[in-house]
């Protein structure tokens, strides 16, 4: 039996959006990994490089400096907290309560006084006025709303005429092959796990998701799921197993998300009516490369001097189109 299909027959499932499965249950979405939010910024680490890229590319592509722009889905406050610094105001926008919380204590904890964070019912309508901001970023936030499709009308709606809007998002080509069915675990409150389990319909560009909230620690959960013999992850938390430890299980929630290719993602855009739409080359493809090609006697030593040295290849790099069959960053001008 599918783990699926035993899932739903012998539990009663708790339907829920994504905010709920997972990112109310999350201290740090990013791990605390985050240069300038959570780490000192070092120029002699690669990611510093691409994360500065992508946050210089969301500055050039929104027109963003001296404006009034709305961050789609900031997590832990990226790319709001970042942008902060060259906006005359950045508001971020979550479904999630403690993502909103998490970035109001990152905002107030460095010093940001220009960045405010509220939090939105993804069931109704973003809580702004039309043609309230100048520009609009969205880094993989749009397919985690129940209706991206909507979600896209209302960032229209609250996006100025003339206003630029910048997203990333997470297509589902990559697991073609070999992941289209995986899962990961969450530690918890202390004592407790949850398992999400991912079943990615990659031609439907959708994904069930599966949430099993366990009374048992995370590590003792990965130590129990080590012996297994295979690296299959459905062979491993199979109906058998989840029916070893069924006793542990506190609840199981479903979730289903939609994930529209590049193409898709176009074509709604369009429909939608913004009058420009171009999917380009992102500023973190132009950083990695500049950072690989220079040599460690070169790296700038501070945020201003890679500023300097990234800002006019990022410029350049954003405006290069991409073919539509590939899945990368889009610019829509409404």
């Amino acid at each position: 039996m599918q783990i699926w299909k035993w899932l739903e027959e012998n539990h009663t499932l708790d339907y829920c959006f994504s905010d709920q499965l997972i990112y109310e249950d999350m201290d740090s979405q990013s791990n605390y990994s985050l240069p300038l939010i959570y780490q000192p910024l070092d120029p002699l680490k690669i990611n510093h490089w691409t994360d500065r890229g992508a946050i210089l590319d969301f500055l050039v592509t929104t027109a963003a400096r001296d404006k009034k722009i709305l961050d789609f889905g900031p997590g832990d406050g990226w790319p709001a907290l970042p942008l902060a610094s060259f906006t005359r105001q950045v508001v971020g926008l979550d479904s999630s309560l403690r993502r909103v919380e998490t970035c109001i204590t990152n905002a107030r904890r460095l010093k940001i006084e220009n960045a405010d964070f509220k939090w939105y019912d993804p069931a109704g309508e973003i809580p702004f006025d039309s043609c309230f901001f100048d520009g609009i970023t969205a880094a993989s936030s749009v397919e985690q709303t129940p209706s991206p499709r909507k979600t896209l009308q209302e960032l229209f709606r609250v996006l100025k005429p003339g206003g630029r809007m910048r997203i990333s998002y997470e297509a589902l080509n990559p697991y073609r092959g070999g992941g289209e069915q995986d899962y990961f675990i969450m530690e918890l409150r202390p004592g407790r796990s949850k398992i999400i389990l991912y079943n990615r319909l990659i031609e439907k560009e959708e994904v069930l998701q599966y949430g099993i909230t366990l009374a048992l620690p995370a590590d003792k959960l990965e130590r129990m799921l080590e012996k297994g013999i295979t690296e299959d992850p459905l062979e491993k938390i199979s109906p058998e197993f989840l029916e070893k430890i069924r006793g542990e299980i506190i609840s199981v929630q479903k979730c289903r998300t939609f994930h529209p290719s590049g193409k898709t993602f176009l074509c709604w855009l369009k429909e939608i009516g913004f009058r420009w739409v171009r999917m380009t080359h992102s500023g973190q493809e132009a950083a990695r490369e500049i950072f690989l090609q220079l040599g460690r006697e070169e790296v700038p030593q501070t945020l201003e001097q890679m500023d300097r040295l990234l800002l006019p290849p990022v410029g350049e790099i954003v405006n290069i189109p991409v073919a539509p069959v590939t899945d990368s960053m889009i610019t829509a001008i409404k």
